[in-house]
């Protein structure tokens, strides 16, 4: 039972945050000098906290899609949609990921907590109706993207809250 929680959370998934180590290195080439104040803890705790956010929006998924997914040929295996964890259950583990995942970007930085914040609100924006984006075609492409900037940030503000990023043109 314990793997169907883990599960739920799709560490498989985590990969996707590797891309906030884009936003640390493009600190690193530009401003130099932060390498000699670089905390990898700190950069090791980000991460730590960007998978626990984002899981927290999986098992969202998992507990807003659960009906549909017993229907789907590949996601009736998930754990919800087999009942092999209920929905309460997955909204304990959800609020649970929720509030630790935020906690820790917090004990970051102020930005980097607003980043982690926004990567939260995402996958509410995604998931939740009203809003619920992803049945929206090419929105739903269109908020999933979002997530990639908001992880550039999430890296650049493991390694600094002195600097902001440079602005698009």
């Amino acid at each position: 039972m314990f793997n169907d929680y883990i599960a739920v959370t799709r560490p498989d998934h985590w990969i996707k945050n590797i891309f906030m180590l884009a936003g640390s290195c493009i600190v690193l080439l530009l401003y130099p000098d932060y390498l000699e104040t670089l905390s990898l803890v700190t950069l090791i705790s980000a991460f730590i906290s960007t998978c626990i956010v984002a899981s927290s929006n999986y098992v969202l998924n998992e507990i807003l899609d659960a009906n549909q997914d017993r229907s789907h040929p590949k996601k009736r295996d998930r754990p919800l949609a087999k009942g092999k964890i209920s929905k309460h259950e997955a909204y304990i583990l959800y609020i649970a990921l929720s509030i630790i995942g935020l906690i820790l970007s917090y004990n970051i930085n102020k930005y980097f907590f607003l980043a982690a914040l926004a990567l939260w609100a995402m996958g509410i924006i995604y998931n939740a109706p009203p809003i619920r984006s992803k049945e929206v075609p090419i929105v739903d492409v269109l908020s999933e993207a979002i997530n990639n900037p908001i992880r550039l940030y999430l890296g650049w503000f493991a390694i600094t809250d002195a600097v902001s990023p440079p602005r698009l043109r």
